[in-house]
């Protein structure tokens, strides 16, 4: 394994209320199919407490970026609480969930991912050398690429989130909708 360098550490995005679980996912697959990045290994847990349901996904998408380098992310989706509940949509009653989201994103770079300069020290030495000296403005370039994808991602959970913010569970129909 070559060397791991995290750039983006935990950028966070929180958000308690009311959001339809199936088109975050929807949303999430469509970014997975548009963007370069491939699936990687994806854990999902879920249990059911007296509060709600409380779920986790955890995703490692990575691309490749050229023979020696590889971009990938960490992306950890923890919903809390999450309840059905009806709210009014254009005088139609609808189902959503309700319930409080954690999106963590991580990005890291890896170098050299392949162990070509892995074998001896002095072989490291010099791919280190190379890293930090020699192609730094290579190393930066990269490093910025991850950054703006992880930024990315988060600006699209979060239009995402905000369509939402206006939208209120409702106890009963008032008498006028039915």
């Amino acid at each position: 394994m070559g060397e791991v360098n995290q750039i983006v550490d935990h950028l966070n995005l929180e958000y308690k209320g009311i959001f339809d679980t199936r088109e975050m996912f929807r949303m999430f697959t469509r970014w997975y199919k548009e963007s370069p990045y491939e699936k990687g290994g994806d854990y999902i847990s879920e249990q059911h407490t007296s509060h709600g349901r409380c779920i986790e996904y955890t995703y490692w998408p990575w691309k490749k970026q050229t023979d020696t380098v590889r971009h990938f992310m960490k992306i950890r989706l923890l919903i809390y609480d999450m309840k059905k509940v009806d709210i009014m949509v254009d005088k139609k009653k609808k189902k959503l969930d309700h319930g409080r989201i954690l999106i963590t994103i991580d990005g890291f770079v890896e170098y050299d991912y392949e162990s070509r300069w892995q074998h001896t020290p002095l072989l490291q030495f010099i791919r280190t050398l190379y890293i930090k000296f020699f192609y730094k403005n290579y190393s930066k370039f990269f490093e910025r690429i991850i950054i703006d994808d992880c930024h990315q991602l988060y600006d699209m959970f979060e239009r995402f989130f905000n369509m939402y913010k206006s939208y209120r569970p409702i106890k009963e129909m008032p008498h006028f909708y039915y």
